[in-house]
C-alpha cells in the first residue's frame, strides 16, 4: 500500500471543548480553515495533542468524523485510534476508514505492554485488519507509551507482517537519527518526524513530513526554517528553529501541557480548556504566557493580532 508521502507540516490538532469539558465540534471548520491558510498539508486527529486517550469511544468517532469530513479535499487526515482495549482500537479504525480518513495510526495501550517488536506487531494487527484499505502508521512515543523499539527490526518485521503498514510517526528524539538507515532498508515507506523542537534536525536527516502540535499556531516559523534550509541558509534556519524552541520553552514554563490549547486562543480560536487529568491553565498563567510571547516578538513572527490574544 502506498504511503501518503506528505511534504511539509502536519498539525496534531486539538479537540475543542466547552468550559464544562464537552465537545465543541462547531469549531472544527474554523480550525481547518486556519490550518489551510497556514499552509499545513495534513492533520493528525485524536493523538496526544488531541487528548485522544481522554475521550470516550463515541467522542473519538465524533471528533474523527468532524475533522475528516471538513478536511476532505483540502489536506490529508490521519486518525489516531490507539486505545487500552485492542477491540476498541479496531472499531475506531473501521470507523475512520468508513468516514474517509486518508490513514490510521495507533500508539500502544498505556497499561499492559507487548513483548518486543513481534508482540508489538501482533498488537497492531487487529487495527490493520479492521481498516484493510487504509494506510497505517505506527505512532512511536515511548515517553508516554513506555515502550521502546529497535526501529530497524520493527520496520523490517512490520513491512512483511502488516499489510497496510506505510511508516512511523516518530516522537522519540532518541531514535530519530535512524531515518537515513530506515529509508535505505525501506525506501517506499514514509517516516514522519514528531519533534517540533527537532524540526531542523529532522530536515537535515531527510524527513519530508513532520507532525507537531505547535504547527497549529506557529506554522509560519517552521516554514521559515524549511525555506532557509532548502536555500542552504543554515544560519537563518538555525535562527528560526531557535525561536521555535524559545516559544515552546515559554509555553511549557507558563501553562505546561495546557498551553497546547491555550495557544489556539493566541491566534483567535478559543478551543476551551484541556480535560483532566491534564491541569487547566489559570488566568494568571495565561496572562504570563501572553506577556512572554509578546516580549519575544512572537505575534509579529506569525502575523497574529495582539488584540485577539487576550
Amino acid at each position: 500500500m502506498e504511503p501518503l508521502n506528505m511534504k511539509g507540516l502536519v498539525a496534531a490538532v486539538v479537540t475543542p471543548m466547552t468550559e464544562e469539558g464537552e465537545l465543541r465540534l462547531d469549531m472544527v471548520p474554523r480550525i481547518v480553515e486556519h490550518l489551510s491558510k497556514s499552509g499545513v498539508v495534513g492533520i493528525y486527529i485524536a493523538g496526544s495533542t488531541g487528548e485522544g486517550m481522554s475521550l470516550t469511544g463515541d467522542e473519538r468517532r465524533a471528533v474523527a468524523e468532524a475533522y475528516v469530513r471538513t478536511a476532505k479535499g483540502r489536506m490529508h487526515s490521519i486518525v489516531q485510534v490507539g486505545h487500552n482495549c485492542t477491540k476498541v482500537s479496531a472499531a475506531l479504525a473501521t470507523h475512520a476508514e468508513m468516514v474517509g480518513a486518508d490513514a490510521v495510526s495507533a500508539t500502544l495501550p498505556g497499561h499492559f505492554k507487548p513483548n518486543g517488536e513481534t508482540g508489538l506487531i501482533e498488537s497492531m494487527r487487529p487495527i490493520v485488519e479492521a481498516a484493510a484499505e487504509t494506510p497505517f502508521y505506527y505512532y512511536h512515543i515511548p515517553q508516554l507509551s513506555g515502550v521502546t523499539i529497535d526501529p530497524m527490526r520493527f520496520t523490517d518485521l512490520a513491512t512483511n507482517r502488516l499489510s497496510t503498514f506505510c511508516g512511523i510517526k516518530y516522537s522519540d528524539g532518541a531514535t530519530m537519527h535512524y531515518h537515513p538507515l530506515l529509508q535505505k532498508i525501506a525506501p517506499d515507506l514514509e517516516f514522519l518526524s514528531g519533534s517540533d523542537e527537532g524540526y531542523l534536525q529532522a530536515l537535515a536527516q531527510g524527513y519530508q513530513g513532520a507532525v507537531g502540535s505547535t504547527y497549529n499556531y506557529a506554522a509560519p516559523i517552521y516554514h521559515r526554517v524549511r525555506d532557509a534550509f532548502e536555500a542552504g541558509d543554515l544560519d537563518t534556519a538555525r535562527l528560526w528553529q531557535g525561536r521555535a524552541i524559545e516559544m515552546i520553552d515559554i509555553m511549557l514554563a507558563t501553562c505546561s501541557r495546557a498551553s497546547l490549547k491555550a495557544m489556539m486562543t493566541r491566534v483567535g480560536i478559543d478551543c476551551g480548556p484541556v480535560r483532566r487529568p491534564l491541569e487547566p491553565a489559570t488566568e494568571e498563567q495565561l496572562g504570563e504566557l501572553r506577556r512572554r510571547l509578546e516580549e519575544m516578538g512572537w505575534f509579529d513572527w506569525i502575523g497574529a493580532e495582539r488584540s485577539i490574544a487576550v
